[in-house]
């Protein structure tokens, strides 16, 4: 399950699990673009009383439509890729979306959680329409994508930090779309 964050009260737990995953992995936590859509990964937890159900957060991940001058861009300008260069990049500019703070909590991996990845990126798909994601993804994370999405996401530049790689990626949204029987697949394994 996810939830879009639409109050201050998602946005307060959102940065909280964003924060806690930034100080394990050692990683900037680069400021929260006020016109990015963030959503929550949840897990529900029920009770034989109900005004004691709960929910955990497990997850979260934030799109961001793109622009080159954006100052809370975290894929383009000094030291990241150029996205901007890219002709399909400079061509369709106003369907194109940065994925940032893309994560799912250690304790959550490798449990098959990361399916659920899928269901946000349907409900953003299907609002928004974009033509494509780009993103700097940590380098495993970056395989589990091409291993979920396929040929759809393509691995540009490799960029080594102090304590982890990174790949800078463009993810064709509508490629991906195009493949029924792969998106069909996909949808079915979200629902487990």
């Amino acid at each position: 399950m996810f939830q879009k964050v639409e109050s201050k009260k998602d946005f307060k737990t959102f940065k909280k699990t964003w924060g806690k995953v930034c100080r394990k992995q050692k990683w900037h936590n680069d400021p929260y673009s006020p016109d990015g859509i963030k959503y929550n990964l949840k897990q529900s937890h029920s009770s034989i009383f109900p005004f004691k159900n709960r929910e955990t957060i497990f997850g979260t991940i934030e799109f961001i439509p793109y622009s080159p001058g954006n100052n809370y861009s975290s894929v383009e300008g000094p030291n990241r890729y150029s996205f901007s260069t890219l002709p399909a990049i400079q061509e369709n500019q106003g369907r194109v979306w940065e994925i940032d703070k893309l994560c799912l909590a250690s304790e959550y991996q490798r449990k098959g959680y990361f399916e659920s990845f899928f269901r946000v990126f349907d409900d953003h798909i299907n609002t928004y329409q974009p033509k494509f994601y780009i993103a700097l993804m940590e380098k495993k994370f970056y395989r589990m994508m091409r291993i979920m999405f396929g040929l759809a996401i393509e691995g540009k530049k490799e960029f080594s930090g102090h304590n982890n790689s990174l790949i800078a990626v463009i993810f064709d949204v509508e490629k991906l779309m195009d493949d029924r029987k792969k998106v069909d697949a996909l949808k079915k394994l979200a629902k487990t």
